[in-house]
């Protein structure tokens, strides 16, 4: 192992969708990363987000693009799985370190929706 993937980590690849709930959504397939990068760190790498840390929780995003968070429309991001298609994401953005080649997407959604609708 030579010194980069000691101190930095390894290469990875993501895709990562941003959804701002207008009919406008932007990929941003094989984004690259590294290991132990967070879905916050890779989505701060493709955009202007606005978050607030909250101790023992973590971030919440209050705005990605200057699409800021407007009752009942969040932020919400969701992963991929083979299994079962769509699933919301389980930790705050910054608490989740993304995996080689998986897809994560961003959805700007009315979140008064139970259960809430999976990205289109």
């Amino acid at each position: 192992m030579d010194l980069f993937e000691r101190t930095k980590g390894k290469s990875i690849h993501v895709n990562l969708a941003l959804n701002y709930g207008n009919e406008t959504v932007r990929w941003y397939n094989n984004t690259e990363a590294i290991t132990g990068m967070t879905l916050l760190n890779i989505t701060l790498s493709v955009a202007k987000v606005n978050f607030t840390m909250w101790p023992g929780m973590g971030a919440f995003v209050n705005s990605i693009d200057h699409i800021e968070n407007a009752y009942p429309y969040y932020w919400m991001w969701w992963m991929w799985s083979s299994y079962s298609g769509w699933v919301e994401g389980p930790v705050a953005c910054d608490k989740y370190v993304v995996a080689d080649n998986e897809t994560l997407y961003w959805y700007y959604e009315n979140t008064t929706i139970s259960p809430l609708p999976p990205p289109p």
